[in-house]
């Protein structure tokens, strides 16, 4: 009987935990649909939100005369690591051109120390600015001495700016921060391409719109057809860096400096949008970044002795990100600057496989992320897709194979040929 009444026993409790399990298995499940859902919802919302940005091409739009340019730094004395990138950039960039308004003018704008002979192949102009709107569009090289390059005399302690055939009145440089940031920021990796935007507003100021970005992109055929709402709008794209931590550290940082914060977070390294809003935010970031460098990093941090120990919380490799980041929470504030976070059309991924994608969601703007599927730009340049021909992607109409058509295309090119094929299509323009 004993036996029997445990058993008893055992089974009312086992069916008493059971009724418990069941409800709570149905509301586990009901608050994982409602998660998911949100999260569907957000993406969506994020998109919409994105393309409110944005204005088509429309017929009066089209009969605009619209001046825009893509702005980019390439370091000079990294020329076999970079150029299959500037390769694949410039390709991408007359694919675009097929697609604009015969009134739009996109120039691609690269800032570097030398005037080599790739871009004289390319058909690149050396320090030219855009003077009117009917000027065919153009490769147009600024010749810009680098901050590590900036090197300080021990006699005269004054320090050299400008590169041997470089044009002073193509720059505004503020020499006591140029030699603060040659002192402590030299061997950061990108800090020219912030520093290019706040030094040399006058090179591209003509513009309407201007796309600041890296050098390891793609433009898409929807750039072709879309600006932001307005011209003193600011599109960033997406970064990749903020957590809870670092995003209360910013926020901290930002109160010990006396400076405005609104809590935006992942602000992108790519900008496109009003070259005033630009050039304010890369003047501000910089400026931020020196006081990270003496108040939140230690030497050892700055050395990169840490690797990535503290990534993604805290970590020196993303201080111009950093920068940015405290420039756009104080700017978008105190001057009140009309910043809207694009994070669904910029800086968008080269792996999707979605043939839809590109088109649907108007991803303006590529970029190569740290990764092995394709399209990588890794495996790229490691040979390792020489055995695909850019025809067998024709038909297809995802970011991945596109990437992957323009970079393969770029490189079976020769320079001499894409500087031909970019001169074909921008006359075209002119007619």
């Amino acid at each position: 009987m004993i036996g029997t009444d445990e058993s008893m026993i055992l089974y009312i409790r086992l069916f008493k935990t059971r009724k418990l399990i069941i409800p709570l298995l149905i509301i586990i499940i009901l608050l994982s649909s409602f998660v998911i859902f949100q999260s569907i919802n957000n993406y969506f919302d994020s998109i919409k939100q994105s393309n409110a940005y944005l204005q088509r091409q429309t017929p009066k739009l089209n009969s605009s005369f619209i001046q825009r340019a893509i702005l980019i730094f390439y370091p000079s004395n990294q020329e076999s690591h970079f150029l299959p990138e500037i390769r694949w950039l410039y390709r991408s960039w007359i694919e675009m051109m097929k697609y604009e308004s015969k009134n739009w003018r996109t120039d691609l704008i690269i800032y570097t120390g030398e005037y080599s002979s790739s871009f004289q192949q390319l058909g690149c102009i050396i320090n030219q600015k855009r003077l009117n709107n009917t000027e065919r569009p153009q490769c147009r090289i600024f010749l810009y001495l680098r901050i590590s390059k900036r090197e300080i005399s021990s006699l005269t302690q004054q320090q050299t700016i400008l590169t041997h055939n470089g044009k002073k009145d193509l720059f505004n440089i503020n020499i006591q921060r140029s030699i603060l940031l040659y002192k402590k920021l030299k061997i950061y990796d990108y800090i020219d391409s912030v520093n290019i935007i706040a030094e040399s507003y006058s090179t591209f100021e003509y513009y309407d719109f201007i796309l600041k970005t890296d050098i390891d992109v793609f433009i898409t055929s929807q750039f072709a057809k879309y600006v932001p709402l307005s011209n003193a709008t600011l599109l960033v794209g997406r970064g990749g860096y903020s957590t809870q931590f670092n995003t209360r550290r910013l926020g901290r940082i930002a109160r010990d400096m006396n400076w405005n914060y609104q809590n935006l977070t992942n602000v992108g390294s790519t900008w496109y949008g009003a070259p005033y809003v630009a050039q304010r935010i890369a003047n501000i970031a910089l400026d931020a970044m020196l006081y990270l460098y003496d108040n939140e990093f230690t030497s050892v941090e700055r050395e990169k002795k840490l690797g990535v120990l503290l990534w993604p919380d805290w970590h020196y490799g993303v201080l111009s990100m950093y920068g940015t980041h405290l420039a756009v929470n104080h700017l978008s504030i105190s001057e009140k600057l009309d910043i809207k976070k694009a994070d669904e059309l910029l800086d968008q991924s080269t792996t999707n496989k979605d043939s839809y994608d590109l088109e649907k969601n108007n991803r303006l703007h590529l970029h190569c992320w740290h990764t092995d599927k394709q399209f990588s730009k890794f495996q790229f340049k490691a040979g390792k897709y020489n055995d695909i021909h850019p025809r067998t992607l024709i038909n297809d109409t995802s970011a991945q194979a596109y990437a992957m058509r323009m970079a393969l295309e770029s490189r079976l090119m020769t320079l001499d040929e894409l500087g031909q094929y970019v001169h074909r299509i921008s006359n075209n323009k002119t007619k």
